[in-house]
């Protein structure tokens, strides 16, 4: 599957430049841009890999919880492949894991305000299409917000900051 090729390549990408302290110290050209990545008979770049093959061709937003870019901001790379046969199952605990972990969710039951990664903010368009917006689409891998929204309350959306440092053991918490 393109997930697992686009997460290699970040991770050799990653290795090929270490030491470093963050993806965003590898130069521009030669992070998310550089074609040079070999799958089935093609060249591509990362960012190809992502916008012009596994976004509209799955048609799936949660990808977005899918790929790694190797940065603490980024939900965790799994401990196992993705498998076509299984696809749908590990995505939907890999969404499920970022709904439930403040890194990348945070709502209060009751509350007025919701913090979502900015993976929503930067792929909102994606989330729509399926949803109709951010928050229908959060609420659908959040009791607490799905509840809020039945209710009749509409939080507002905060980003949470993205932490571009490395996701490596001496940068966890």
């Amino acid at each position: 599957l393109l997930i697992n090729a686009y997460n290699a390549f970040t991770l050799r990408l990653i290795l090929e430049n270490y030491p470093l302290k963050s993806i965003k110290d590898i130069p521009a050209p030669k992070r998310w841009s550089a074609k040079r990545w070999k799958v089935a008979g093609h060249v591509w770049s990362l960012n190809q890999i992502e916008h012009e093959q596994i976004r509209p061709k799955f048609r799936e937003p949660r990808v977005h919880f899918a790929l790694v870019c190797a940065a603490i901001g980024c939900p965790p790379l799994r401990s196992e492949a993705y498998v076509g046969a299984r696809l749908d199952e590990q995505l939907a605990d890999q969404t499920h894991y970022v709904h439930t972990h403040p890194r990348w969710f945070q709502f209060e039951p009751g509350g007025r305000i919701v913090r979502l990664t900015m993976l929503y903010d930067w792929y909102a368009a994606d989330f729509k299409k399926v949803a109709g917006s951010v928050l229908e689409y959060a609420a659908r891998h959040a009791p607490s917000l799905r509840a809020a929204l039945d209710a009749g309350t509409k939080p507002k959306i905060r980003w949470l900051d993205y932490d571009w440092r490395l996701n490596s053991q001496e940068n966890r918490p």
